[in-house]
Formats: structure tokens, C-alpha cells, sequence
């Protein structure tokens, strides 16, 4: 391989995990703005969000082998965002504030398919409550005519339980 070969490649990768890494914070700071209508509007209209038991490997689970604390697919996706926006969802009424932290970005394309792992926390405080959900995410991103989308999310719990925040009420 020439040495142009390999900087293009190089900035071909720096590149995508730029743009990955946009998308990503993009999607962290809608969720903090309670933005969810532009949320989902990230995701491609067969999307799927996960977040895997905490008893099992979250990065191999499947929704076939396993009982997941969220498995939503396109429809429930849009209903727990119209349920999050109404006064009517008693968990999230006055809202939580909620601070999305993603690092350590890893890409890597696979033909069409782009995925992504990165390190999360997300923190919540709501009443004198202040939770804290650690662990790592799995993006499946596809490009829809020069905008990335995110086509599948598992958010994976790097803990032993959801004790004692006992409920995820709120987007990871």
C-alpha cells in the first residue's frame, strides 16, 4: 500500500469516526434537552432500541434468548415518546435532569453497516434522587444519502443490578 493510499485511508477512518462521534454527541444533548421528537428523528424508520438484561453478556444477548429491561421497536419507540412528553407519565412529571456523558468512541465499517461502541453515564436527578447508569453502548449506523442514522442502539449496564434506582424511566 502507497503512502497516499494509507493517508487517505487514515482520513477516510478519522473522518467517519468524526461523524459518528457528532452523531453521537448530538443524540446525547437532545436527550438531555428533552428533545425527543428529534431524537427519534436519528434513528431510521426501522430502528430498534435495547438494553439487555444485566445478568447476561449484553454485547452477544438477543431479544430471542434473553428478557431485555427495554426492546423497542419502531412503534414502541414513538409511544415511549409521546408517553415521556405528557404530564401523564408520573415517573418523568416535573422531568428528571439527565446528563448523557459518551467517550471512548471506537468505529468500524462493515459494508454498509457502521458500528460503534462507546463508554456512557448517564446521570440522573429528580427529588433528592441522584442515579447513575454506567456501561457501554452498541450503535448500528447506516448512511441515508449523506446523513448517518442510527439504525439500531443497545445500551449495555456495566452493573449487577438496577438496585437501587429499581427502574429505568428515562432514555439511556
Amino acid at each position: 500500500m502507497s503512502t497516499a493510499t494509507m493517508e487517505r485511508t487514515l482520513e477516510d477512518s478519522l473522518l467517519l469516526r468524526l461523524r459518528v462521534e457528532e452523531l453521537l454527541f448530538t443524540e446525547a444533548d437532545l436527550l438531555d434537552s428533552w428533545k425527543l421528537e428529534s431524537w427519534l428523528a436519528l434513528f431510521t424508520e426501522d430502528a430498534h432500541y435495547y438494553v439487555p438484561p444485566s445478568d447476561v453478556d449484553g454485547d452477544t444477548a438477543t431479544p430471542d434468548t434473553s428478557l431485555f429491561y427495554i426492546m423497542d421497536d419502531p412503534v414502541r419507540m414513538r409511544e415511549r415518546v409521546v408517553r415521556l412528553s405528557k404530564i401523564g407519565a408520573h415517573s418523568e412529571h416535573p422531568r428528571s435532569k439527565v446528563r448523557h456523558l459518551v467517550t471512548n468512541v471506537r468505529v468500524e465499517r462493515d459494508g454498509d453497516i457502521i458500528r460503534s461502541r462507546s463508554s456512557f453515564i448517564v446521570s440522573r436527578a429528580k427529588d433528592i434522587t441522584h442515579d447513575l447508569f454506567v456501561g457501554h453502548y452498541l450503535h448500528e449506523i447506516v448512511d441515508q444519502g449523506g446523513e448517518l442514522k442510527i439504525r439500531k442502539k443497545t445500551c449495555v449496564l456495566d452493573m449487577e443490578a438496577l438496585r437501587p434506582h429499581a427502574r429505568i424511566s428515562i432514555i439511556l
